[in-house]
């Protein structure tokens, strides 16, 4: 059997090739196509980009921030007036990538405003009301299961 390098190279890939993958587990070399590992990698990592999301809440809403496509997520609220209250739930702590960040702006007065965590832990200096054009940004950090205010 040929070592890797004795291998001849491609010029272009197809979701078809194959890859050798050691899997520790089995003590040996497997196989995996280049489609199921780039839908490893889009399950697994956030892709580097922003995502932006509009919403026009009424008072007592629940909004949930989508599960990430992206490292970054940003939430604009944009209600037609000042809100009694409101809810802002984050995406499921188990589909979230390391160092995933949602940016949250409001250009509404909410005078009673909850971040609800969907399994993590904490959300260390989430805001508990939102000032008209307000905004905050929340990273999240894996080791710790919890989201902190940062900027």
């Amino acid at each position: 059997m040929p070592t890797i390098n004795q291998l001849s190279g491609v010029s272009q890939v197809s979701g078809g090739d194959l890859i050798p993958v050691y899997v520790p587990n089995n003590g040996d070399a497997r196989k995996v196509s280049v489609t199921q590992l780039l839908a490893y990698f889009q399950t697994a990592f956030a892709a580097p980009t922003v995502a932006t999301n509009l919403y026009t809440p009424g008072t007592g809403f629940n909004q949930t921030v989508p599960t990430p496509v992206s490292e970054q997520q940003w939430i604009i609220l944009q209600p037609a007036g000042t809100l009694a209250a409101g809810t802002l739930t984050l995406p499921l702590n188990t589909g979230v990538a390391d160092g995933t960040e949602v940016l949250v702006t409001s250009t509404q007065i909410i005078t009673s405003f909850t971040v609800a965590l969907n399994g993590a832990s904490n959300a260390y200096g989430a805001p508990t009301t939102m000032a008209a054009n307000a905004f905050f940004r929340l990273r999240f950090y894996l080791a710790t299961n919890s989201w902190y205010r940062i900027g």
